[in-house]
């Protein structure tokens, strides 16, 4: 009689030799009792409490083809955890013609021998159940002293005695990915950077949006211990304060509020900083649907609360015209007397706080792998089997391959770490205020430096500069307050830049009027369109206070 043999293993932690295990006792079986096994049907590290089983529906399948007599199973409760189950899934078989065999339990087809079958199954969905309550009480008990549960350890942690603490070594990698994306790093700027360092993610990965997102909205971060529907404040280690994870969480809906500059072939460098200034909605890229005359395809900003039959009126703007007018007001702040005490605090303050720790986290690698290098030569010495040192051979060669590769990034990471003069500093900032304002790296640079939010009318405009580490959050009243602007007399306007009020001439264009706002410089140079100029640092704070305590020149 032709036959199959199908096997389970419920755990992940269970051992391979679990399957291969049943596998041994079933083809005994068969040989004993003039069964021809034709094929094996084996479902690894899947639950009996669901028939969602690979394997196991290929099985149902084949049966229905008429391509067996016979099922050999280890134990009746491979085929499910549940009573109902387990005799649903026999009934099918049998009215496919299909019989079941277990190879360790011995029943006739007898009353008494179907009664003691169901009997056992009974047995095997107690245990079951008994068990799974046992480990959910005993993860309830972990949790509330906030012990892992296991799972997958979020990068930055490890287990300690069950408990979470911090990695030395992974932690500020975690610090360093919340501090770029809330400084204006992209997605894949971030995973392209990690990715080159060969910094995997908890599941030993590479990054990718999908993996950096996770990590961006985990709460663990903030010190929070989650399990199921308990939440223990201070459970664990932070590595986040609340700050820079709260404007993380801002800048990832932001960014998610803005579909234009993802899908535009044309790029909106204004996108999350160009908002209406009637109704305070966003403002997002359009292009007309039809070609002029000369094959142009004209590209505006367009209030996402107006068109149709939706309630705004604010006209769409030409897109080339408004980014042209921004990226002239940002350029005209970097003056020779605002550089000058740019390099100054510059050149100081990275000096005081110049950041080796994934230096130093490679070469904790490097040492590591190096020991272990040591320890298989030695054991290679020692070891007898040409066999075995054939193997300690494999593992060495790997060894210095990897011990070559942290040795090259740690000389890229090296090659990052130097001291920088002013004159270096003046020289490139003075390149930057001189560079073509028709480049779009260029002008991307400035607007991404320097504006906050701008608020755009029909007749009007008002920017908003950004002169410190947090953005200024513009409220409707405070808007209120820059666009009137107290006893201020006709054609000057009254704007914000950080926290302090400037009065300017009102700038006409082509018969429209545009209020702008003066500025202070601050520490913004330290964005990913900066890598190589120096190496990005938490100085913001200590660079913010100082500039903001003296007037820029005109």
């Amino acid at each position: 009689m032709l036959a199959v043999i199908y096997a389970r293993y419920s755990d992940s932690k269970q051992r391979e030799e679990s399957i291969e295990g049943q596998l041994k006792v079933c083809h005994e079986y068969a040989q004993a009792n003039g069964f021809s096994v034709i094929h094996e049907y084996a479902d690894r590290a899947k639950t009996g409490r669901s028939d969602d089983r690979y394997q196991f529906q290929k099985m149902l399948k084949d049966a229905e083809k008429k391509q067996f007599d016979t099922v050999i199973i280890y134990s009746s409760d491979r085929f499910g955890r549940q009573v109902r189950q387990v005799l649903n899934n026999i009934n099918k078989l049998t009215e496919l013609g299909v019989s079941v065999r277990s190879a360790t339990e011995k029943y006739d087809d007898s009353p008494y021998g179907s009664f003691a079958n169901l009997v056992k199954i009974c047995i095997d969905q107690f245990y079951s159940d008994d068990l799974t309550q046992k480990v959910k009480r005993g993860m309830d008990v972990n949790a509330e002293k906030c012990l892992s549960n296991g799972g997958t350890t979020p990068l930055g942690y490890r287990i300690q005695n069950h408990k979470y603490v911090l990695d030395p070594q992974k932690a500020p990698i975690v610090k360093e990915i919340y501090t770029k994306y809330a400084g204006g790093w992209s997605a894949k700027q971030i995973c392209d950077n990690l990715n080159e360092r060969h910094i995997k993610t908890a599941k030993g990965a590479q990054f990718n949006k999908s993996s950096l997102h996770v990590l961006l909205k985990n709460r663990k971060y903030l010190g929070i211990y989650k399990y199921k529907d308990i939440e223990v404040a201070g459970g664990m280690p932070r590595i986040i304060d609340d700050a820079l994870f709260e404007k993380v969480q801002d800048k990832m809906k932001l960014n998610k509020q803005a579909p234009a500059r993802a899908r535009a072939k044309a790029e909106y460098l204004l996108t999350t900083k160009l908002y209406c200034g009637y109704c305070k909605s966003m403002m997002i890229g359009h292009s007309s649907n039809q070609i002029s005359t000369k094959g142009v395809i004209y590209n505006y900003y367009k209030c996402k609360n107006s068109g149709a039959r939706k309630p705004c009126k604010k006209k769409m703007i030409m897109k080339n015209y408004i980014e042209d007018v921004v990226v002239e007001e940002c350029k005209k702040l970097l003056t020779p007397k605002n550089i000058n005490r740019i390099a100054n605090e510059v050149v100081k303050i990275s000096a005081q706080n110049d950041d080796v720790s994934e230096q130093k986290r490679l070469e904790g690698e490097l040492k590591t792998a190096e020991r272990e290098k040591e320890n298989q030569m030695t054991a290679l010495r020692q070891c007898s089997s040409d066999e075995v040192r054939k193997m300690f051979i494999i593992d060495l060669e790997k060894l210095a391959a990897e011990i070559k590769e942290l040795e090259r990034q740690i000389e890229i990471e090296k090659s990052r770490h130097y001291v920088l003069t002013k004159e270096q500093v003046v020289q490139r900032l003075t390149a930057l205020s001189k560079g073509d304002i028709k480049d779009n790296t260029y002008r991307r640079t400035l607007i991404k430096l320097f504006v906050n939010k701008i608020f755009l009318y029909d007749d009007k405009f008002t920017i908003t500069f950004t002169t410190g580490d947090d953005e200024v959050e513009i409220t409707d009243a405070l808007l209120s307050k820059i666009e009137s602007g107290k006893n201020r007399k006709e054609g000057t306007s009254f704007c914000l830049s950080n926290v302090v009020a400037h009065q300017k001439r009102v700038l006409s264009f082509d018969k429209t009027l545009f209020s702008m706002c003066g500025s202070r410089m601050t520490s913004n140079f330290c964005g990913p369109q900066f890598v190589g100029m120096w190496r990005e640092k938490l100085w913001h704070k200590e660079m913010t206070a100082t500039i903001h305590s003296a007037e820029l020149g005109e």
